[in-house]
């Protein structure tokens, strides 16, 4: 429901109520993190080792993040499906416990790694363009 409630007309895009908790400033952010937290508490329930969990957190965070982007984040948010991804770590780790941990830890480790050259990334290219402005003038 959060992620895959509808598909959008003439489109294969499908949307939930996650996109229209981001609509709302900060609060639907927050608010559809708390939603998908719970899918965490049903995972640690289950026994899903805790490799999964962190990597269903980080999917949380990235959610979270992209839905703050101004403007486009709402867009970002639809596109990421957090929920979905966590949902498949769930099963995936349940259906095969022995391999879900060591696969988990690369994932964990490339997504983290993407994450974080994303975010770096930006803040570097910030500062260069803030840089090149305040020469420019």
């Amino acid at each position: 429901m959060m992620d895959e409630a509808v598909t959008l007309p003439n489109t294969n895009l499908k949307v939930g109520l996650d996109a229209l908790l981001g609509l709302l400033p900060v609060v639907g952010d927050v608010g559809s993190a708390a939603i998908g937290a719970y899918i965490l508490r049903a995972a640690t329930r289950l026994g899903v080792p805790s490799v999964v969990i962190a990597q269903m957190l980080l999917n949380l965070l990235i959610d979270a993040v992209l839905g703050m982007v101004p403007i486009f984040g709402d867009y970002l948010d639809v596109l990421y499906k957090a929920n979905v991804k966590n949902v498949a770590l769930v099963e995936r780790a349940i259906e095969n416990r022995r391999t879900a941990a060591a696969s988990s830890w690369l994932k964990l480790i490339g997504t983290f790694t993407a994450f974080a050259l994303i975010v770096g990334g930006g803040i570097v290219g910030t500062v260069f363009v803030v840089k090149w402005l305040w020469n420019a003038m």
